[in-house]
This record gives C-alpha cells, structure tokens and sequence, in this order.
C-alpha cells in the first residue's frame, strides 16, 4: 500500500480506503485546499515496474482531455516520495452495474438506458481519440442521483499514439502480456477478439465489450465463460453465444439483432461507431416495456459450460505432476543458474548515453532555459529529439519549456513519453535517473521534490555550475528567495565565466530590492555574453534591466532598456524577444498616458505573435491590450479583448494564459457589479493555478475573490481572504503582494467604519509602495488615506494627501489618468461635507467628464455626490433625478455599499422634495445595511433622515423611536472613537447641521 489512512499526500489527506481491483487500490481522501472529498488510486504492483507508471500516467493524460457528464472527472496525478504513481478522482457515491445486477433489480428499460449512457460517454472519448479497453460491470458507476459515470481509463489508449523508441507492449499477445506483468490487458470476460489475438485495436474494440456488458445485462449471464484465459479466449474469437432472447423471452428481436451486431467477431460487422449503436439504443429503449423484469444474478463463468472443452483438457494436463519434486528442483536451480548468466552477459541493457550531436543540443537548450529563453530552447530539444528518439531526458527538458510556454498538454505529453522511455531506470545513470526525477517534479510544479533531487545531483557533482544554478531555479520557483541567491552565487564561484548564473542573480537581486547588487550582476551577465557573441543573452540582459526598472518605478529608464532590447531583438530576428519586449514596453507606454501608443504597439505585437505563430504570446498581448483600455475606464474595449483573450486561449489550450485572462475578466465584472460571474471566472482560474502548483498566481486569485466578496457586502470573508493573501505574501516575502493585500483590508475596514485600522492598513501599503518606488501606487495610497481622514473631519491632513498625490494637477489632466477621477471625487465628497455646494457640484461634474466609458464604483460615487450637492444648492429636481441615476447605477453594480450610499444621498433629496414617505422608504433600507456593517457614522445619519420625514408626515410615535435611535447610535460612536477622533468627526460643517437638526427640529418630538 502506498500509503495509509490518516496521512497526507501532497494537500490530499487520505481518510480510508474505498477497494481494491486489478489495476489499483483506491482511498477516500479530502483535497485541503478545495475542500472537497475525491478519490486516490495507486497501482497494486510493485513501484519498480515502470510499464503500470507509464499505463497510469497515460490514464491521467487521456481521461483529463475528457469532460462529460458520464465520464468520471481526473483532477490531478503524480507519484508519491517512493514512487507510486497515482490518480486523483471525481469521487463517485453509489453502486457498480456489477452490483446492480446481483441485485436482480435490473428491468430491460433501465439496462437499455444504462448501456445508452455508456456509449455516449465511449463516444465522447473516441471522438477525442481515446479508447477505453476495459469496458465491464466494476468500471460503471451508478451514482445516488441514477447518474451513470465510466471509471477507470487505466487501460486508456490514444489513438495513432506514437511512443518513438518503445516496444508497444499492448500489442502483444493476450499470453505474452500476461507472462510480462502479470496483469491482463483488459478483462478476459470482456476482451474484444482483436485484443484476444493481438490484431490492431481500435474504437470498435469497446463497442464489442459494450455489447458484452448488454448481454450480460438483459441475461444475467456472461457471454462468455469458461475455467480460465485460454479457454475464455477460445470462445471469444470463434464462439457465438446463445441467443439472450432464449434465456429471457422478454428481449426483443431488435434488441437481440443490438447485441448480436456489437458482439461480430469481425470489427467490420460491428457499429462502427459508438454513436450509431447509442441511435439504435435509444430507438429500441422507446418501445421497451418499462414493467418487464428479468433477473440478473449472474452465472459464475467458470460452471456455466457443462462439457469440457478440448482447451480445458489441455490445461488439466497441464497442471498434473510429471516429474518428482526433488527432480523438479534440481532442474529449476539449473535453469535459473544458467538464465542468471545469459541475462548478465548478454541481455543485461546497458546505459544509455545519446549520441554527440544530441547532447550537444541538449546543453544547448539546457542554457537557453535557464536563461529565460524557452521558445529557444524548445527548438533544441526538439532538435535533440529528432536527432535521438529515445532521449528521455530531452523529452523530460522540452516538457519543461513547454509548461514555461504555456503549452501545457503537450509538456505532459512530453513529461509521459519521457516517463514511458525511462521506464526500465536500469537502462539510466544514477546521475540521469536524478536530472529525471528532479525535471519531472519541477514539470508537475513539484518544486520540493525538485529541490532534494537537485541537492542530491549536486552532492554528486560538487563542481559542477549548472547544477548549482538548476538548483537555484527550483528554489526560486519554490519562493525559497535567499536559498536561490547562495545557488547561483554557488555557481558564480565554480564558474566565473558563467553569465547565466549572474543574469539570475540579477533578477533575484532586483527582486529584492538590492538594485546596486543587481545592477552589477546585470553589468557582469552583459559583459560575459558579450565576450561569447551571444547577443540574445545581452538582448536578455536589456529586457531584464528594464523590467526591473518598470518595478522601481523608473518609467523613463524602463523605456530605454526595453527599446533597446527590442532593436537588438530585431536585428538579430529573435521574434519571442521582440515580442516579449514589446508587451512589457506597452505597459511602460501606457503608464505614461500615451493610450494610442500604447494600443498600437500592443497591435503590432499581437499581429507578429500571430504570424510567428505564437499563440501563447498573442493570448498574453490581448490581455495586456485590455488591461490598456481597463486603466483608462474603456470598459467596453477592455471586455472586447479579455473576451477574445479567453476563446484564443482556449482554442490553443493556453491554459496559464486562460487563467491569466480570467482572472482580469473576473474583475472587470466584478466591478462592473456582475459579480457572480466575475467570481465563476476567478474561481475557475484558481483552481487551475492551486492544481497546477502556480502559488503566486493562485494568491492573486484568491485576492480578486476577496474583492468580489468586499462588493458583495460580506466584509467578513473578504477581511479574512486578505489576510490570508497577507500571510502567503509574507511567505514569499512578495513585496508587492503585501501592498495589494494592506491596500484591500484597509479598503474592507473602511467599510466596517474602522477608520484608525483602515488607516493603518493604508500607511503599510503607502511605505511599501514608496520604498519600490511605484508612483501610481503610492498616489492611489495617498487618496485612501485621504477619504479615510477626510471622513473623520481631519481635512488638512487630508489636503497635504491630496497635495502630494497629485503634484502637478494639470498634467494629470492631459494625461486623464484615472488617478484624476479619485482625486476630483475625494475633493468633492470633501466640499460636500464642508457645505461648500457649487465647489462640490463643480468637483464631481468634472469627474463624471473625466471617466470613460463603462460603469464602476467611482462613476457611482461621483454622481451621487453631484446630485446631493444639487439638491442641497438648490437645485432640488434635479438633484433627485441625478441621485435616482445614482441608485439605479449602484443597483446594477450590486455593490451594498455602494447602494446604501445612494439611497442616503436619495432619502435626502427626496426630503426636499416633499416625497416624506420615498425618503423614509430609501433612509431605514441604508440604515439597515449600515447596521450590518457596523458603520455607525453613517447609521445615525439615516436614522435622522427618518426621523425627519416621519416629523413632517406629523407621526409623533415614529419620529420620537428614529430621533431616539439616531441619538443612540451616534453616542455609541462617541464611545467607540473616543472623544479627540470624535471631537474632530463633531466639526463636520454636515455632522453640526445634522446634529444641530436632531436638538432643535425635533425637540419638540422629544
């Protein structure tokens, strides 16, 4: 067993066992991280035949590919620390056909239907070419619901599959296959006679199981029997079995004429697809009578035949003693003897080594790898591999680059080939058996594993650079940051020649914000390239510099590295470094406001990604065009290229660009206030990258769903997806994670009306975004700040934030840098509070100018400021009609907060227009909202609109009950202040006319 109950596999816990069959033993276990029970099978033989690894593993790759509702869902695989392979599965609850038909509750109508939903789901998968070959009772699940789900593709097979360089043992005889493993391939009573006489197998295999599988279910008995494989195969491939409507008068002609077709001996005689048996199924289901019952306790195979066969003979001879055992051992120990010594000297398989040209290119993508190049060094692997097909190593390396492209199904094809090439690991070194693991474990994102198997390769090569920087790789990967530097320092110091060990230590170095350190490294990387004539390491050099400079904040800087590495690129015809540098150069473009540039760059890049054929970079460019058109509020434009982002994505099974796209989808909507569905496109994105292993990417995931929840109003679960998001960048010490993480707790305990913690929370993510030198962080920080003690009446601490986050106001006006609309609004909330009505109207008018297309919670804010500032002008009808636009904008965002806020400014405008009871209506649904969130200063202040409209509707009852609540709640916020934060909140020009409203109008109330 490969583990045991109670213990933990990876983030899976594993409960208790579920059974045990041919192929595997099978657990209950709880994915930690999901939350969802699942699962786990591992193979019964022992861990060292590698064959049963590469049939479990190809299980995994096919089944994965498949999504149906009667196919059993795979959601993960690996191998344990001891090497057992195993399978993570939809956890199915119910019972197998097999049971059903010891049962004997089967009727003709619902054996039809079952077999139907078989054969919709083997359509499925041969329309993805695979097929399954071990169609029987145990491998059909009926769930609790009646749902019918195939399990176990263990003996899944593709299509046209190519394993170059390995002998197919699946296209051995049933015997011979037998003989090797112990393990039929496929389930004799089921086996189709293609399989049985080692004849080509194709999809009409298991439409000849299927119809076994019917027989056995309008019968109650096999169509097939006897004693044992031999015998069983002989009735296979040249016995007809008895009719079933002579063993169950109630099948049909029709039904009979289904199962005989499925069971031809011939291929060609059979459906040739399972589509057109599950027609002839569904034809035949409709004219069953659903009242005939027949039986199904099965006949045991082996009694069934009452005669026995000539086979069977055979095999008792077999089986009888004709030599006595004393001679019988001598014999064997001679044999033995003499096997042992043939299998030593002549068939004992010697390493492998690849031939000179391949291992040339080999190293050759090895570099380009560690480099960061991995388009260059897929093409010499790929070189390496067509050179030498048996090169597991550099199947194992190219699935490698290809998981860093994105092309994640063909790295595990890659990955699996290579498994199945390596499977007799006495044909490797122990050196190569180590590089397999390690590289295998960093494909599957297994970066612990990678990381011990690295350290033992450099044990064994001590003086070896590149281990030392392959080592590097897997802590930087694992966020082991500090481990990674000493790596690749180790590194410098075997090799001081070795440029790439200074480019990644550069990298790490600019990461943590040791720039001196880094540009130094970057300095010695650029020289040593130099030397060599490797222009696409300097090219690297450049791109890297100026990524580096975007992080700092130094735009300008930025822009000079990025141009450069893009001309170097250029001339040298390096087409993935011209467009990598392109992208990261429409960033740097649009940060400065230049929009057209920006998107016309971004289209140029797109067109070369796409001609170049570089689907992974054109996903990634659509992305980054929307995120162009996201910053500058052109919602419309931005959803228009996420979309196209998603179906390109998917068309070429970009999976991390899928996710990435996501993920800025998700919270588009979420801001647009479809929430739901922004948080179905989050959380479809999360669970790729937490199945994958991406921990940084997941953590950002998980912070857009901490947002969708802030909009949805529970603040609960929001605050504690933040900080959960806090302590996994605290982890990584990821720096600007930290920042995004204060910045959304901050914005969650505003809300909760805990200004001084909000407070708090937005001073880190200031100091953060300060020390990284991140200009539009810093003033977004500075604006938070800025409402938050703007909101407790500290407003000239709230100017000088304002002041500092908008140092030349005039050019933030050129630029329509969204920044501009949070300032404008933030000083119109500020001359709203202040009494100051035209300067407030005048505020928020030109914030509504200043933003785009497309509707968020600024836009939101803005008007419902202007409409109170207009009401309260004077302009009492007009100020209502802005403020009712205000409401039904916010109701379309599905923001609470945002509702509620708009219902005060509305209640007040309906105030002054004579509507008491619309403002009543609006006022008590804000102060139930606000007495969810625990926002008090808000709270009081409906609860006196109420009373005010009740005052004027003439009923003393109620506005006694609101004046007293409104009262009540604002001591209480007193209490929790204290009296210095509430004396300056009291001195509010609006708190002193609300307050002086609730002492002197409704005094006589009182």
């Amino acid at each position: 067993m490969a583990v045991a109950p109670g213990s933990l596999l990876g983030r899976y816990h594993i409960l208790s066992p579920l059974g045990a069959g041919g192929m595997g033993e099978v657990f209950l276990a709880k994915d930690t991280q999901l939350g969802r029970e699942v699962a786990i099978k591992f193979p019964t033989v022992k861990s060292d035949e590698h064959h049963t690894h590469a049939r479990f593993l190809r299980e995994a790759r096919s089944v994965s590919a498949l999504s149906h509702r009667n196919i059993a869902t795979i959601y993960d695989y690996g191998e344990t620390d001891n090497k057992h392979p195993y399978l993570v599965m939809e956890l199915i609850k119910g019972e197998s056909l097999g049971d059903l038909m010891h049962s004997s509750a089967l009727t003709l109508s619902r054996s039809v239907e079952i077999i139907a939903d078989v054969a919709e789901a083997l359509a499925e998968a041969h329309r993805h070419g695979i097929i399954h070959r071990d169609i029987k009772p145990n491998n059909v699940m009926i769930t609790e619901r009646g749902e019918v789900k195939v399990l176990d593709f263990g003996l899944a097979k593709q299509l046209h599959e190519e394993v170059v360089g390995v002998v197919d043992k699946d296209a051995q005889t049933l015997l011979a296959t037998r003989t090797q493993s112990g393990v039929v391939v496929g389930t004799p009573l089921y086996l189709s006679p293609e399989q049985a006489t080692s004849s080509t197998v194709d999809a009409r295999s298991d439409i000849f199981a299927l119809g076994s599988l019917l027989y056995e279910c309008i019968t109650g008995r096999s169509a097939f029997s006897g004693k044992g494989v031999i015998e069983i195969t002989a009735q296979i491939i040249h016995v007809d079995p008895p009719s079933p409507s002579t063993i169950n008068s109630h099948v049909s002609p029709e039904l009979e004429r289904i199962t005989f077709k499925a069971l031809a001996k011939s291929p060609e005689e059979r459906y040739q697809s399972a589509d057109e048996m599950l027609q002839d199924l569904r034809a035949v289901r409709s004219v069953i009578d659903d009242d005939a019952v027949h039986h199904t306790q099965r006949i045991s195979p082996a009694t069934k035949t009452a005669h026995p066969s000539a086979l069977q003979t055979l095999s008792d001879l077999w089986k009888r003693p004709t030599l006595s055992i004393g001679r019988l051992l001598v014999v064997a120990t001679a044999v033995g003897i003499v096997g042992f010594a043939a299998w030593y000297f002549l068939i004992r398989p010697t390493p492998y080594g690849p031939s000179l040209k391949a291992k040339e290119l080999y190293d050759l993508g090895t570099t380009a790898l560690q480099d960061g190049a991995y388009n260059q060094a897929s093409i010499a692997f790929r070189q390496a591999i067509s050179v030498e097909p048996n090169f597991a190593l550099a199947h194992a390396r190219l699935a490698e680059a290809l998981m860093e492209l994105d092309q994640v199904d063909d790295a595990k094809d890659e990955q699996l080939k290579a498994t199945t090439l390596a499977s007799d690991r006495s044909r490797l070194t122990s050196l190569d058996s180590l590089y397999l693991d390690a590289i295998t474990a960093s494909v599957r994102r297994d970066f612990p594993v990678a990381t011990n198997a690295y350290k033992e390769i450099a044990k064994q090569t001590p003086n070896a650079a590149h281990v030392f920087v392959d080592l590097g790789r897997a802590y930087e990967n694992n966020g082991e940051v500090s481990k990674a530097v000493e790596s690749y320092l180790r590194a410098t110091e075997l090799g001081p020649n070795y440029a790439t060990a200074y480019l990644r230590l550069a990298i790490l170095y600019g990461r943590q914000r040791e720039v001196d350190k880094a540009q130094a490294s970057f300095d010695k990387a650029a020289e040593l390239y130099k030397a060599r004539g490797n222009n696409e390491g300097r090219t690297e050099v450049m791109f890297q510099r100026g990524a580096l400079a975007v992080s700092s904040g130094k735009m300008d800087e930025a822009r000079t590295q990025l141009q450069q590495a893009l001309e170097l690129a250029k001339a040298l015809d390096n087409q993935p470094q011209q467009i990598k540098s392109m992208l990261q150069l429409v960033y740097v473009i649009q940060s400065g406001g230049e929009t057209d540039a920006a998107e016309k760059l971004a289209t140029d890049a797109l067109a070369l990604a796409q001609n170049s054929g570089m689907q992974t970079l054109v996903a990634r460019g659509l992305v980054d065009l929307g995120n162009v058109f996201m910053q500058v509020k052109n919602l419309p434009e931005a959803e228009r290229y996420y979309r196209q982002a998603l179906e390109y994505s998917q068309r070429f099974k970009a999976r991390r660009s899928e996710a990435r796209a996501q993920v800025a989808f998700g919270n588009l909507k979420i801001d647009q206030g479809h929430v739901d569905e922004g948080v179905r496109l989050v959380e479809q994105s999360r669970d790729f990258y937490l199945q994958n292993g991406f921990r940084l990417e997941a953590s950002r995931a998980l912070t857009s769903l901490a947002r969708a929840n802030r909009s949805r109003g529970d603040y609960d679960a929001a605050l504690k997806a933040f900080r959960d998001v806090l302590a996994i960048a605290e982890q990584r010490n990821d720096d600007v994670q930290k920042a995004l993480s204060y910045e959304g707790i901050g914005a969650v305990l505003a809300r909760q009306g805990n200004y001084l913690e909000a407070l708090d929370q937005f001073k880190q993510n200031y100091l953060i975004n300060k020390t990284l030198n991140l200009p539009q962080a810093v003033r977004n920080s500075l604006i938070n700040q800025a409402v938050v003690l703007s909101q407790m009446g500290y407003y000239n601490d709230a100017r000088k934030n304002l002041d500092e986050a908008l140092p030349p106001a005039d050019q933030l006006k050129k630029e329509n840098n969204p920044v501009l609309i949070e300032y404008l609004v933030c000083e119109a909330e500020i001359a709203l509070s202040q009494r100051v009505f035209p300067e407030a109207k005048g505020k928020a008018e030109e914030a509504i100018k200043q933003h785009g297309e497309g509707l968020d919670a600024i836009l939101v804010e803005a008007t419902f400021v202007l409409g109170t500032a207009q009401v309260l002008g004077g302009s009492t009808r007009e100020g209502k009609l802005t403020c009712e636009k205000a409401l039904e904008m916010a109701t379309k965002l599905s923001d609470p907060w945002q509702i509620s806020l708009a219902r005060v400014s509305l209640a007040e405008a309906l105030l002054e227009n004579g509507d008491m009871q619309g403002a009543l209506t609006n006022a008590l649904q804000a102060q139930e909202s606000f007495a969810r969130s625990g926002q008090q200063d808000w709270e009081w202040r409906t609860w006196l609109i109420a009373a005010l409209a009740a005052h004027r509707n003439r009923d003393v009852i109620k506005t006694r009950e609101y004046a007293y609540n409104s009262k009540t709640v604002l001591e209480r916020l007193k209490q929790r202040w204290g009296d210095q934060d509430f004396g300056s909140y009291a001195k509010r020009a609006d708190v002193q006319s609300s307050q002086k409203q609730l002492s002197e109008e409704l005094a006589p109330s009182n």
